[in-house]
């Protein structure tokens, strides 16, 4: 089959979330022997070396296009009632890419990462060969926004409070138009069914991992030295907001009864509130790294303490096939298959979860009980040829 991506970033690196999922996705198409292209919109530089190294990997067209400036989109985005999502990655020169490739590349299926790319789909509607829509939500993203707004104040509640009704619109017209739309998981196929829109075009697509690259670290002896790692994108708003509430209500009375331990948190773009947080010499931020795996394989322990969350996170799974025993929230193990106690440690108050944490300082024994077990569901429920077979099928026309 011919089949077109949309992405709304070039997946490559595949150093993220979303940029993860998508890059695992083209590796499994391209495995069993599909003709992939792929149109991104872009902002960055970078951008443009990332396509082509992406093309290098699968041998597939990579075409991005450069966006406007963010001011001028989202100032038009407002003035014409679209979402700020939307306009983040809507430029009418890629929509004009995209009329050209189904054009000449004639593709059966066009596969959207996001609802804010539905309205490319347009493109589709007045072509001569109209391939096959299918569309990754990932995650429900407005109820996201929705999360947002309850947390905020005026003004910002109010731009969170339209976002959400537009991108619930985007989702709707999503599964109007697409044969069928796929999320993370059960519980936010179910979120979608309740409260966005009750169809069964819905469907899930879990993500995977790779437990070859995300493996225990090499058996050594343990050294004294205890770390707590947060990993994540540090100018995003659910990371932030998980790293303060941790640094706030769970650090003060680690650090009294381990006064030597680390929290590092690693991640790329951290936002100036976050870099503050060095003032405090038992924290370390790392900002962009070229391999997360040392900090991986150097952790005692993970959290993952999200008050503002939807899909399933990535850096649980990452974590979870490293051994590494997590500690997170009801909101950061949503979607993941787990035995609470026995695989992963889940705790919403922070006396209790700043005692999981103790406890697991406080034994090896139970850190490696819960680290093995926790490798063990990866490897049972997370390869990636398995999860993506929802979508493999459907583009294969098998039951």
């Amino acid at each position: 089959m011919k089949i077109l991506v949309i992405s709304h970033r070039v997946p490559f690196p595949p150093n993220k979330g979303e940029k993860l999922r998508t890059y695992h996705q083209l590796e499994r198409l391209s495995q069993l022997g599909h003709s992939l292209s792929l149109i991104a919109p872009c902002a960055a530089v970078e951008d443009q070396q990332f396509a082509h190294g992406l093309s290098c990997v699968f041998d597939m067209r990579v075409t991005t296009n450069k966006l406007p400036f963010k001011l001028f989109r989202f100032i038009k985005a407002l003035l014409s009632g679209r979402s700020l999502s939307e306009a983040n990655f809507y430029s009418s020169g890629t929509q004009r890419l995209i009329e050209a490739e189904i054009a000449t590349f004639q593709p059966d299926y066009l596969l959207l990462t996001a609802s804010s790319l539905v309205k490319y789909a347009d493109a589709s509607k007045t072509a001569k060969y109209r391939p096959i829509i299918l569309t990754d939500f990932m995650d429900v993203d407005s109820n996201k926004w929705q999360q947002y707004e309850y947390k905020s104040t005026f003004p910002m509640n109010w731009v969170y409070r339209r976002e959400a009704k537009l991108i619930r619109n985007l989702e709707i017209e999503a599964t109007q138009i697409s044969k069928e739309c796929y999320l993370i998981a059960a519980a936010e196929v179910e979120l979608f069914k309740r409260e966005i829109y009750n169809t069964n075009t819905v469907n899930v697509l879990p993500n995977g991992i790779d437990s070859s690259i995300f493996a225990p670290a090499p058996k050594i002896l343990e050294t004294p030295a205890l770390t707590l790692l947060f990993a994540g994108v540090m100018d995003y708003k659910p990371n932030i907001d998980a790293v303060f509430w941790f640094v706030d209500n769970c650090w003060p009375s680690i650090k009294t009864q381990y006064p030597d331990a680390k929290f590092v948190i690693a991640g790329m773009n951290p936002s100036s509130s976050v870099l503050k947080l060095r003032t405090d010499n038992n924290i370390v931020v790392t900002g962009f790294v070229d391999d997360i795996m040392p900090y991986f394989q150097s952790a005692t322990l993970f959290v993952a303490p999200f008050q503002i969350a939807r899909g399933v996170q990535n850096k649980v799974l990452q974590a979870m096939s490293c051994e590494i025993p997590v500690v997170t929230t009801a909101r950061g193990i949503e979607g993941i298959i787990h035995n609470d106690g026995e695989d992963i440690l889940i705790a919403d108050s922070a006396i209790k979860y700043a005692q999981l944490c103790l406890d697991l300082l406080d034994s090896l024994e139970l850190r490696t009980s819960i680290g093995k077990a926790a490798r063990k569901t990866i490897l049972t429920h997370y390869a990636w040829p398995e999860v993506l077979k929802p979508l493999t099928n459907q583009i294969e026309n098998k039951p």
